[in-house]
């Protein structure tokens, strides 16, 4: 078995993601600790902690998160002090989640550590100007390069990858952890419960869904979970009486969450091509847990849902359109018994415990 360091950006809290991944190499065997930066020193009095059998150990430079390039001084300071303490310990593998993390991971390298670089996002589609989406496809293209391994959660991720590191690919979407929600069956309720669950970056869109679900009597929309939106949308919600915001909740809660919505809405700004291709969490969330969805008309995955007549798509900058939407679903909701069923037909396609099995190939080799 090997020893595997992780780095992550952020303070793990945790990042889901990362501690699904952690969690089955320990449980397969590997060593595994996680190095991450705590920028806003939120859990200093943990610097270290056990979970789920790996270590996670924090480090504390401080910044504030989402200031660019102000950040450069505390970023090098985590950097070095990660290298400090990983200088007298024997790893095998330096597990770096995404470019800031692989970044970090190639001034930890050691010749004989091999760097494995987990893409968690579509870079190049962050960049607003060609200059600046030249030098992160510069970027992505030396750490990939350097790789032994290259895990990605998308289609889109492979768009112009050299033909080189195409053997070091390794596919792991944002599957959940089915066994977390099966048995968590839908709580009854008179009415229609339309859900947004996870992190509240976006103010338009919630806006819009709580303005067009105003005046339909027999539907509620709960917002669940914190972001930069947070304070905003829950100031705007005290002037509807059928919304509910609810703040932050630990990813174990997810269940329960669920088993309260009836719709879940997944809609994004469209103004940049991150969220065009995304195929958030919450996506496979609510097909693991049967729950139809509302998603933005121009994401990718909208295709599908109507494909396979599991949700709705919309814009979700028409307020117009999405009452005419939930006023449809309210008046006959034999609509949403159709669309759980089909539901109920593929969501033994989308379970974390069959896809994390890929990562199987990085260690065996």
């Amino acid at each position: 078995m090997s020893n595997i360091v992780m780095i992550l950006t952020n303070l793990f809290q945790p990042d889901v993601r990362v501690y699904k991944e952690a969690s089955y190499l320990a449980e397969i065997g590997h060593d595994v600790e996680v190095l991450c930066w705590d920028r806003k020193n939120e859990m200093k009095s943990l610097p270290v902690e056990d979970v789920s059998g790996f270590r996670v150990r924090r480090f504390f430079p401080y910044s504030v998160p989402g200031t660019g390039i102000r950040q450069l001084k505390a970023y090098l300071s985590f950097v070095l002090k990660c290298k400090k303490y990983l200088k007298d310990k024997q790893i095998d593998f330096l597990y770096c989640h995404d470019l800031d993390g692989a970044i970090a991971g190639m001034f930890l390298r050691k010749k004989s550590v091999s760097l494995i670089f987990d893409m968690h996002e579509y870079y190049e589609g962050k960049c607003k100007s060609t200059f600046k989406k030249s030098i992160t496809k510069f970027t992505v293209d030396y750490v990939q390069n350097k790789s032994k391994s290259i895990v990605y959660v998308n289609e889109i991720q492979k768009f112009n990858i050299n033909e080189k590191n195409v053997s070091k690919l390794i596919y792991l979407p944002n599957y959940p952890i089915a066994s977390d929600f099966i048995g968590s069956e839908k709580s009854l309720s008179d009415k229609i419960r339309i859900s947004y669950i996870g992190v509240v970056r976006q103010l338009n869109q919630l806006a819009n869904l709580m303005e067009a679900c105003k005046d339909i009597p027999d539907v509620v929309v709960n917002i669940h979970g914190s972001g930069v939106q947070y304070e905003r949308i829950k100031n705007l919600a005290e002037k509807y009486k059928n919304v509910r915001v609810t703040g932050a909740y630990h990813f174990t809660e997810s269940p329960k969450l669920y088993s309260e919505t009836d719709i879940s809405y997944i809609v994004y700004p469209m103004d940049n091509i991150q969220n065009i291709v995304a195929e958030p969490v919450k996506f496979f969330e609510a097909i693991i847990t049967k729950t139809p969805m509302i998603v933005s008309k121009e994401m990718n995955i909208s295709e599908m849902v109507c494909d396979k007549n599991i949700g709705f798509k919309v814009d979700g900058s028409s307020v117009e359109e999405i009452r005419n939407l939930v006023q449809t679903v309210s008046s006959n909701r034999a609509i949403l018994t159709k669309k759980v069923e089909n539901l109920d037909q593929i969501q033994d396609n989308y379970r974390w415990e069959t896809i994390v099995k890929n990562l199987n190939q990085i260690f065996e080799d």
